[in-house]
């Protein structure tokens, strides 16, 4: 009786250690992760907060995007997404272009107000986009080691559209996020930056919001 209650003592007790283990392994697992993805952790949370306040229109939206087009640079950069790379610095420019038009471009009114895009200039951008993503994407396949050169180019063409409507307060900008965020959902999953596919599957809902509210504004200077 004594050697079976050691036994079944020693038995419990080495399933605790084991669990014990495999629990500290996991923890220094995250903590690992964090210490390596911690650039790509801030740049989502600032990536969120911007999205957040230009729902909001809120001015305070283009100084918390500058700082996470300054930190994306760097992750995209790392993990070789070079259309990405390319796209924050031009999303750099557009920001501080945005900036500067919602404060200055207003004329009489209070704030800049909500606008629609002509169908010419949709056209336009739908046109462009098409010959950029062909263009780029074979630049990119033959040139670099780029994992999605296609997807890459879809994603950079798009978004200096959406960030340039952005500036510009076309409430068409939120669709185009709509589908650029998904795209860039689903290519963060394949190359494993699962932060940033948490961030723009986010974005995707933080776009389908801010259309909503855009909407409204604009069926009031509308009437």
């Amino acid at each position: 009786m004594l050697k079976f209650e050691k036994s079944r003592f020693f038995e419990v007790n080495s399933v605790f250690i084991e669990n014990e283990i495999h629990t500290f392994a996991k923890k220094h697992h995250v903590i690992d992760w964090i210490t390596i993805h911690y650039i790509e952790l801030i740049a989502a949370l600032l990536g969120v907060t911007g999205v957040w306040l230009t729902t909001r229109q809120n001015i305070w939206c283009w100084p918390v995007g500058l700082l996470n087009v300054s930190l994306s640079m760097i992750v995209f950069f790392q993990s070789k997404l070079y259309y990405d790379f390319i796209l924050q610095i031009f999303y750099f420019v557009l920001t501080i272009y945005g900036w500067i038009h919602w404060v200055h471009g207003k004329g009489k009114s209070i704030v800049l107000p909500v606008t629609k895009l002509r169908r010419a200039n949709i056209l336009i951008a739908v046109v462009v986009t098409i010959c950029a993503v062909i263009i780029l994407g074979r630049i990119a396949e033959i040139y670099t080691d780029a994992a999605l050169p296609y997807w890459d180019a879809f994603t950079t063409a798009g978004g200096i559209f959406a960030t340039f409507w952005m500036a510009r307060k076309k409430i068409e900008n939120w669709i185009a996020w709509i589908i650029i965020d998904v795209v860039c959902t689903v290519i963060y999953i394949y190359k494993e930056l699962y932060a940033f596919s948490v961030l723009y599957l986010i974005f995707a809902i933080l776009a389908i919001i801010g259309y909503i509210s855009w909407k409204k504004e604009l069926k009031i200077i509308q009437k």
